[in-house]
Order: structure tokens, then C-alpha cells, then sequence
């Protein structure tokens, strides 16, 4: 079944009018008919039954049915700090990182990075790709983006996470198996909160790495060979949830 997102403020009473972009995306093109029926979530974890009860050339009415919990979100709660890359791969991050269960981002601008910052024309493309990544998920709470951090600001809300995870290349000998053993052997089934570090193209500096494990961070390694960095963050986030999932 088809599945759209819409904020809670337009899901107000029984009989909606869909806004003109989903309108055409449902008379025009998919060309759904008067009775057809798809999903609605709100991003905050409630979604409902849609049935076509009116189209016309000037919009879509729908039904909505009683609003039900979505079944789509992990257990874990991962926010994924990770610094900003070329457009189309930071994207890429942020599509697959929401399809797999990220529950929010932070970009970062660390030393190495070389993308542009972040514009309001690339911030609403950001949305967009993460909500069109949540309608294809199943997914029913939206990741939310966060402004654009330094690494200290980053560093500065490590209090609000039971693990923090910082990916180096550089790191050996201590890998992100050991740390969730670890984290387990103290803590037993309890599902952490936890914050993982991603770098830029280059990875992180020495230096950033130092800043981390002062900052309360664990240095993990992700293995002997050399990723992408949205390969690598794709990797952990899939190996984390699995854990926790």
C-alpha cells in the first residue's frame, strides 16, 4: 500500500483535502480512483487509513480512518553524527540511514571536510529526501536534521546518550563488536541510546580522535579495509541496529 506523509496540523478532523503536490501525485500520477485507499503517517508515530473520497481537477478528498501506532520504528534510538560530504553521497547517507532506522542526524563540519555548508535551498532537500526514505520505509517518526554542528558542539551532548561511537580508520584492536559487547556485559539487555561518529571523505584528524576519547567517546574500528564514508556509516548503523533491533 501506497504511503504519504503528512504533519499532524492537516490531519485535523475526519474528511482532509490532500495539499496540491500529493493531490497530483494521487489523481496524476499514480491515477488512484474515488474508494482506493493508502496510508497517511504523521511523523510522530501515528498513521492512519486514506480513502479516495472525492477527486476533482481542483483536489483530492479523503477519508482518514482511526489513527493507529506505526510499527516501523526500531527499538535502538541512533543519532548519527556525521560530517558533511559531496552532495549527492551526504544525501545517500541520509536516505539509507533512514530507511534502515536512524532516529536523527547531526551534520558535522570537521577538518577534513571539503563540502559546501549547508544552504536553505540543501536543507529542504535534505527533508525531502528523508521523508520520501520514511514513506518508503514503513517508517512513522521522521528523523529530524539538526543545524550543523562543530565537533565540540557535538562533543557537548555526549550527557544525553548511554554509548558514544567514534568510527576512525586510524583506530585497531577495539571494534564496534567489542564495544556493544562491552556495553552489554555491564548493562545486560538494556537498549542504550547511542551517538555514532562518522567522518568526512577523509575520515577524522589524530587530533579529533584525541578530542573524542577525551570527550568520553569509545574509538572504534569498523575492520581492516578502507570504506567510503557513507559506506562506512551505512555499515555501522546496520551492524547497531542489528543488535539492537
Amino acid at each position: 500500500m501506497h504511503r504519504f506523509y503528512l504533519p499532524p496540523q492537516q490531519l485535523h478532523s475526519e474528511y482532509i483535502s490532500l495539499p496540491e503536490p500529493l493531490a497530483h501525485q494521487v489523481r496524476n500520477v499514480l491515477r488512484m480512483r474515488v474508494g482506493d485507499v493508502f496510508t497517511i503517517f504523521d511523523g510522530e508515530g501515528m498513521e492512519y487509513d486514506a480513502e479516495i473520497a472525492d477527486i476533482h481537477r481542483d483536489g483530492v478528498t479523503v477519508q482518514l480512518g482511526d489513527p493507529r501506532p506505526c510499527i516501523g520504528e526500531p527499538r535502538l534510538h541512533l543519532t548519527l553524527f556525521h560530517s558533511l560530504l559531496k552532495k549527492d553521497r551526504f544525501e545517500w547517507a541520509l536516505e539509507k540511514g533512514t530507511e534502515l532506522g536512524v532516529s536523527h542526524f547531526v551534520p558535522m563540519h570537521t577538518a577534513r571536510v571539503i563540502a559546501d555548508g549547508a544552504s536553505e535551498i540543501k536543507r529542504a532537500r535534505w527533508q525531502r529526501v528523508v521523508i520520501e526514505a520514511a514513506e518508503l520505509a514503513g517508517r512513522g517518526i521522521l528523523p529530524p536534521i539538526d543545524d550543523i554542528h562543530t565537533l565540540p558542539q557535538a562533543f557537548a551532548r555526549l550527557k544525553d546518550f548511554d554509548l558514544a561511537l567514534f568510527a576512525w580508520e586510524e583506530a585497531s584492536g577495539y571494534s564496534l563488536r567489542d564495544a556493544v559487547r562491552d556495553y552489554r556485559a555491564v548493562h545486560g539487555d538494556a537498549v542504550p541510546r547511542v551517538a555514532l561518529f562518522i567522518g568526512a571523505e577523509g575520515g577524522f584528524t589524530p587530533e579529533e580522535a584525541e578530542a573524542a576519547r577525551a570527550a568520553g567517546c569509545q574509538i572504534v574500528t569498523l575492520g581492516a579495509r578502507v570504506m567510503r564514508a557513507e559506506t562506512a556509516s551505512l555499515a555501522a548503523v546496520a551492524a547497531l541496529l542489528y543488535e539492537w533491533s
